[in-house]
């Protein structure tokens, strides 16, 4: 069967759809010779490596902020060695300022002068709230939890009782402070006791 002059191979006189016409080449080829053409091209080609290169960072970002946790959690959870270093060198570091008081109080009362005794004593409470206070604040290692929750409970309640005796001084409420300083003479003991078994020696027996 004969083809018809002037057309492309196909069935039953159809244009095959693997030969165009050169008009429609030349249309083809004026339409990648369009501005917005490359342009966007390239805006399709960048976005896919800016994207791979973003899924890249954002692994490192993870990695990097899994690091940063982890040493934050080892760094506020220290070890039994080092949680008893850090507070007898505390501890040892308030001892000898409230030798000095204690030495000043018993000075006052056998000179009988009640203000130094006064002012010795309220910095004492002072020195003391301060040291406990520090004692509290550091993190306990997992391993000395149920050891150091009765201790901590006892410096809570000694603390309380040093607070009303100072506010007891200020208000110039002699019997108050005693009333106090007897409830915290009550708890020393025990505390002591507790401190030198956790290994706390110099915050315990060595500082009274």
């Amino acid at each position: 069967m004969g083809r018809s002059a002037g057309r492309p191979f196909g069935a039953k006189g159809r244009r095959s759809p693997w030969v165009s016409s050169r008009s429609a080449q030349l249309r083809g080829w004026r339409s990648l010779r369009r501005p917005l053409f490359f342009p966007r091209l390239m805006k399709i080609e960048v976005a896919g490596k800016v994207g791979s290169r973003m899924n890249r960072y954002a692994t490192v970002l993870v990695i990097v902020a899994a690091l940063a946790l982890g040493s934050q959690a080892a760094a506020a959870a220290p070890t039994p060695s080092s949680y008893r270093a850090q507070l007898n060198g505390l501890c040892r570091s308030y001892t000898p300022k409230l030798k000095r008081d204690a030495e000043k109080m018993r000075q006052a009362l056998t000179a009988k002068q009640p203000r130094a005794f006064g002012l010795a004593l309220a910095h004492s409470i002072r020195l003391t709230l301060a040291q406990d206070a520090a004692i509290e604040k550091a993190p306990v290692p997992s391993a000395m939890r149920a050891q150091m929750r009765p201790i901590l409970r006892l410096f809570r309640t000694a603390d309380s009782h040093l607070r009303r005796a100072a506010q007891f001084g200020s208000n110039g409420n002699v019997r108050g402070v005693l009333g106090e300083l007897q409830q915290v003479a009550k708890l020393t003991p025990p505390l002591n006791r507790r401190l030198d078994r956790a290994g706390l020696r110099d915050c315990g027996s060595n500082q009274t």
